[in-house]
């Protein structure tokens, strides 16, 4: 077994491995960076037969064959190069996880090209093994900013490895991601761990639930809030809906159309996917109200009216990164223009620093390779495990 790490060992997104044993070869996740060259830079398709792509992006090539690509979520940084796969590789994303990024797709561009990749997509179904080759895939259910985002166990020649995709420890989910990572404990050869708050030297990272609290609190003063969270952070979206207890939660059809995924993939045991308040935007008339926003569509025509009749009673609260702040703040400014009461509310969608160390801890692995992150140097596991850390760059190779 064998694991290359063509990109992600120096930046945040767009990661981009590939594990191999002596008959089967997989990648996982296929997107583009965040941060650095290259970011935001659109791929050159490359054809042939197997796995052919050839990106703008630090001048990455991968030529190789391939057997599969498995995605594990729907984020553009995990998934915005999968149309560099050519034709014939079979790729694997979560059920919920592969509708909802097809129904946002087909809403952003129904007929294009990515929409009808995604679709090819086929659905892997989390906690449930399966084989591509001689390699054993088992995707273990995490906590994330993005629903359905599952860790992935590859089993193949006696080895094992763990790819913890996005994670965090804050979340809605949290509580089942230790329980899960310490029954593989000491049995991983391997633990590619992320490690993107590594970046920031004071990341936001209370849990969803504080902040729902907090969110209620300001309810209370104002009948009338606009939230501004990602149409796709189901998360966030919980925790505003359990805020706004008491009052109906408003979205667009769009939105709502997601709750209907979301609800219909609800996980055992978290019951604040129902969104049983949620209801399509007609017309509030003087009931308080929590209403979700976003920068695109006629959100402004609806808070026109309480800028001008009810300042004093509405709130505008922003949830969500300060990189997404800084690329769309003009848009954030037109959607708030004339409010009086603009705040921010926001945790991150990425595991804490401590919370990589707990983590690392419960599988307590033979080594630990840190990705998606611009600091790897950073990472800080304890005595007993920090002398395991391997700190690769881009290319490089490491076989078990």
């Amino acid at each position: 077994m064998e694991i290359k790490i063509y990109r992600g060992t120096h930046q945040i997104g767009g990661c981009i491995v590939a594990i191999a044993s002596g008959k089967t070869r997989i990648l996982i996740d296929m997107g583009s960076p965040l941060t650095g060259p290259g970011s935001g830079s659109g791929p050159v398709i490359a054809t042939g037969t197997g796995f052919a792509g050839l990106s703008a992006m630090g001048g990455l090539r991968i030529e190789e064959f391939y057997d599969a690509v498995i995605f594990t979520h729907y984020h553009k940084d995990h998934t915005d190069l999968l149309d560099c796969a050519a034709e014939n590789i079979p790729m694997y994303m979560g059920k919920a996880a592969r509708a909802l990024f097809l129904a946002a797709q087909r809403h952003k561009s129904p007929d294009s090209e990515m929409a009808r990749r995604i679709a090819k997509i086929r659905d892997y179904e989390e906690k449930q093994s399966f084989d591509i080759g001689d390699l054993k895939i088992t995707p273990i259910p995490t906590d994330h900013s993005a629903f359905g985002s599952c860790m992935l166990l590859i089993e193949g020649e006696g080895k094992r490895i763990l790819h913890t995709g996005d994670f965090r420890l804050h979340g809605i989910q949290g509580d089942r991601v230790l329980p899960a990572l310490q029954k593989l404990h000491g049995t991983v050869d391997v633990l590619l761990i992320e490690g993107t708050n590594l970046s920031f030297h004071h990341p936001i990272t209370v849990s969803e639930y504080h902040l729902s609290d907090a969110a209620g609190l300001l309810m209370q003063r104002f009948p009338y809030v606009f939230v501004q969270c990602g149409a796709l952070d189901f998360d966030r979206l919980a925790a505003f809906h359990l805020a706004s207890a008491g009052r109906n939660f408003y979205c667009d059809p769009y939105q709502m159309s997601l709750l209907e995924i979301v609800r219909q993939n609800q996980p055992e045991g978290y019951d604040m996917y129902g969104f049983d308040r949620a209801r399509v935007w007609l017309d509030s008339g003087t009931e308080p109200f929590c209403m979700a926003v976003r920068t695109g569509g006629d959100f402004r025509q609806i808070i026109e009216p309480y800028v001008k009749s009810e300042p004093e009673k509405t709130l505008f609260i922003y949830s969500m990164s300060e990189g997404y702040l800084k690329e769309h703040m003009t848009a954030v400014q037109k959607l708030t223009k004339g409010l009086r009461y603009v705040i921010k509310l926001h945790t991150s969608g990425h595991s804490s620093i401590e919370g990589l160390r707990r983590a690392a801890e419960a599988v307590f692995p033979g080594a630990v390779i840190p990705i998606h992150t611009e600091y790897p140097e950073r990472l800080n596991l304890g005595s007993q495990l920090n002398s395991r850390i391997l700190r690769l760059s881009d290319g490089d190779t490491w076989e078990l």
